[in-house]
């Protein structure tokens, strides 16, 4: 089981953040993750609600994220959790899981090598969409109070 983590600054409060992720997200059930414009998989996500169990100071929701690729011989199904934590004016997202490299051996060198580090690009720029989601309703709802 390989485990990576990736995480991001965004400009909305603490308040408002885990839900307008869950809302980006359900918008988009069917994805195309990748770590840069060349490679992809179009994967199905399911996403719930949870307590956050990480945090003992405060009680929260977090996110469970779960994902299914197309083609299962060549991409891993994925687990994770996105949390949110306040920081200065806005909220720090952190998305963290696992996965199994497919293909047995020759998959599990392939994660030492190079998989990791696509799985960690992956889910930098999927946190990225998310965070740029979340931030564009941020704004879209301070525009309509402030109309």
């Amino acid at each position: 089981m390989t485990t990576v983590h990736a995480g991001k600054y965004i400009a909305c409060p603490f308040s408002a953040s885990i839900e307008y992720a869950e809302n980006v997200l359900r918008e988009r059930h069917e994805l195309v993750l990748s770590p840069g414009p060349a490679l992809g998989e179009r994967v199905h996500m399911d996403t719930k609600v949870t307590d956050d169990l990480t945090d003992s100071v405060r009680r929260h929701d977090a996110l469970l994220l779960a994902w299914q690729p197309k083609h299962t011989a060549m991409f891993p199904d994925f687990h994770g959790a996105l949390t949110v934590r306040p920081k200065l004016r806005g909220s720090y997202l952190r998305l963290q899981g696992s996965y199994d490299p497919p293909a047995g051996v020759l998959g599990r060198a392939f994660d030492t090598v190079l998989g990791r580090l696509i799985a960690t690009l992956t889910m930098r720029r999927l946190l990225n969409d998310i965070g740029h989601g979340v931030e564009a309703r941020w704004t879209a709802f301070r525009e309509e109070i402030e109309a």
